[in-house]
């Protein structure tokens, strides 16, 4: 918003000029032309003075008052500015129009709507349409008339300050949040030490740790933090990888920078640059990474964008040999998020597809509010939606994340209460929230030896056969975690070569919370003669032997398996449970092993290495006492008979 200096000053100096000021008191004029000089060298509150005394001798003073709004706005006084200006208007003088226009500004500034409204509403009548500020006043007039709307329909959320254990007599802001919950690392402005004392203060990293339900003493990350300003950052879902802001770094590429650390046994490595594409000779910042590690999202205000701060985003694949990211070229996420104003603090949620960001030029509130948007397509983002009051007000909110479980959400406000910037949390509304996220994690290993195995695991989508997430066990040996978003049925595969591949299926249509994941220990088979692994994502009706679509993902995964090593035969066998004849299921068992046989020929597999056989119920997994044993009993599995 433009300030009160280019709006009235210009005025006040051809009213200098001309020595048309509205009082006749040269003791007036004198003490305003001293608080004139005072406010051209910025010494507001000299010029305070100046005015005050100006008044004294000529309440009437209209310039003076003008003046006086100018300072208080310089100060970000808007509450004072108010008063001026509206003493200014009862005066009824030649700088009234404009001072319609600068009240209603200062009104909204203060969240104070309908007043604003009230004052572009008077600007309007008395400008004409020719006037420079008549479009910008209709289009304040809209912002008035949709904030009044939105403060009618404002939620019930209470957000609750998180206490002295996370919160402190310092500004503390952009939390971010591990998939478990249990982590919470954030920014905290701190007075400087050592080399950089002179700067007064500079942001820092704490975290927080939450045991039974309580969130514990925060601590500085002292492997991390520097004498220079570190802050804005997002850590994976594991809790391995840090990306976060930098500036005025010495191998920076811009102003201020994305970097990374990684975590190895609880020690973090010292910060890197991000490199480039993701940093530019521009402004890059507040990084946000995706829960199963695909995309950065963060803001930049570098060439190509929509106008300001745009929020982009750019696909990690994987890390090279030297531990440098390896990047794609940056996506500008679109017309849909991004407006010639300025969005920043984009936070990814761990679903994949729900985006909360803070923007000043999509309808809102006032300043910076904070928007929601979701992915459709994995292209289209839905046009953004206000996430309304309380949880925006007339002033800047920005930094808000959301749990796993997509039920709190986390952001820092200077609301009544706080001690300056404080971080709080509070319930979404159901329409605001994201898909739930559980997880699973575990640890991959030689079934023979038991060592950590460095393996590639695979999250898809059985219905439509698309990878939602890989990961793999290579940066803690052998551990893994992968998000797993719930109402989908997926197959999960773990794979590494010279053994067979591992398969599960994760059918969660039931909410499963964070904090009850899915942890397993995987052992792999060595490819030997004898080695057999359950294909857990093969389906056929009850009774029947077609196979079903869902069963393609888990079908070539076997088919690559069998590309990759080309001279392994493998016997492919079906199993039942015991409900029925026997007759019956081993007929059953043999026909659905041969589909299995049938898809894999048709698909390019030679036939010579494939044989198939049913074993009814025969060889069982588990009793079929219960209804989970018999489960386990109807499988498909493939064993390896030559190599």
């Amino acid at each position: 918003m433009k300030s009160l200096t280019t709006i009235l000053l210009f005025l006040l100096a051809l009213s200098l000029s001309a020595q048309e000021l509205s009082t006749t008191s040269r003791k007036a004029q004198k003490y305003f032309q001293s608080a004139y000089s005072h406010y051209q060298l910025h010494e507001f509150q000299s010029a305070i003075e100046e005015l005050n005394k100006a008044l004294d001798a000529d309440a009437n003073f209209v310039e003076a008052m003008l003046m006086l709004a100018d300072v208080y706005n310089e100060l970000k006084e808007d509450s004072l500015q108010v008063i001026y200006l509206e003493k200014a208007l009862q005066q009824n003088s030649t700088h009234q129009t404009k001072a319609y226009y600068v009240l209603g500004n200062a009104n909204y500034r203060l969240g104070k709507y309908q007043d604003a409204l009230t004052a572009f509403r008077n600007f309007l009548s008395r400008a004409s349409d020719s006037h420079p500020f008549y479009e910008k006043a209709e289009s304040k007039q809209q912002l008035c008339l949709f904030a009044i709307t939105l403060r009618k329909e404002s939620g019930n959320a209470q957000a609750k300050n998180m206490g002295a254990m996370v919160n402190s007599e310092y500004d503390e802001y952009w939390p971010s949040l591990t998939v478990d919950g249990k982590t919470l690392i954030y920014t905290r402005l701190v007075p400087a030490t050592g080399q950089q004392a002179r700067r007064h203060f500079q942001e820092d990293f704490f975290v927080s740790n939450n045991a039974d339900g309580e969130w514990q003493a925060a601590s500085p990350m002292s492997s991390i933090n520097t004498y220079y300003n570190e802050g804005a950052q997002s850590i994976s879902a594991d809790g391995k990888l840090l990306f976060f802001t930098a500036c005025t770094q010495i191998d920076g590429y811009g102003s201020c920078d994305i970097y990374y650390a990684r975590n190895r046994k609880g020690v973090w490595s010292k910060p890197q640059n991000a490199g480039e594409p993701v940093n530019s000779a521009a402004w890059e910042s507040q990084p946000s990474i995706s829960a199963n590690g695909e995309y950065l999202y963060f803001a930049s205000n570098r060439k190509g964008g929509k106008g300001g701060m745009d929020i982009w985003r750019c696909q990690l694949n994987g890390f090279y040999s030297s531990g440098v990211p390896r990047w794609s070229e940056p996506q500008n996420l679109g017309d849909s998020i991004n407006t010639p104003g300025n969005e920043t603090s984009p936070f990814i949620h761990a679903d994949g597809r729900t985006l909360y960001f803070a923007s000043d030029r999509h309808m809102g509130l006032g300043g910076f509010d904070i928007f929601f948007s979701r992915l459709v397509n994995d292209s289209c983002w839905i046009k953004p939606v206000n996430m309304g009051f309380p949880i925006n007000t007339h002033k800047d909110e920005q930094g808000l994340i959301v749990d796993a479980v997509g039920e709190r959400a986390y952001f820092s406000s200077d609301r009544p209460g706080s001690q300056g910037l404080d971080i709080y949390q509070f319930k979404l509304a159901a329409g605001m929230r994201p898909t739930p996220v559980s997880y699973v994690q575990g640890k991959v290993f030689d079934e023979a030896n038991r060592n950590p195995l460095c393996a590639q695991i695979e999250l898809i989508d059985v219905d439509n056969n698309t990878l939602v997430a890989q990961t793999e066990s290579c940066w803690e040996k052998g551990e893994f975690l992968m998000c797993l978003p719930l109402g989908k049925e997926y197959a999960f595969n773990v794979s590494h070569p010279g053994y067979l591949f591992h398969s599960e299926n994760f059918a969660l249509q039931q909410v499963r919370k964070a904090s009850d994941p899915i942890s397993l220990d995987i052992p792999l088979n060595a490819i030997e003669v004898g080695s057999a692994t359950v294909l857990r994502n093969i389906f056929f009706e009850t009774g029947k032997y077609a196979l079903l679509s869902q069963s393609k993902a888990e079908l070539e995964k076997l088919i690559i398996f069998l590309d990759k090593n080309p001279l392994v035969k493998i016997e492919i066998g079906g199993h039942t449970d015991t409900v029925g004849e026997a007759e019956m299921n081993q007929s059953l068992s043999e026909n659905r092993a041969k589909s299995v046989y049938s898809y894999l020929v048709e698909h390019g597999v030679n036939k010579d290495r494939l044989e198939y056989r049913g074993y009814g119920f025969s060889v069982p997994m588990a009793s079929n006492e219960t209804s989970e044993g018999r489960a386990k009993n109807r499988r498909t599995e493939f064993k390896i008979i030559a190599k």
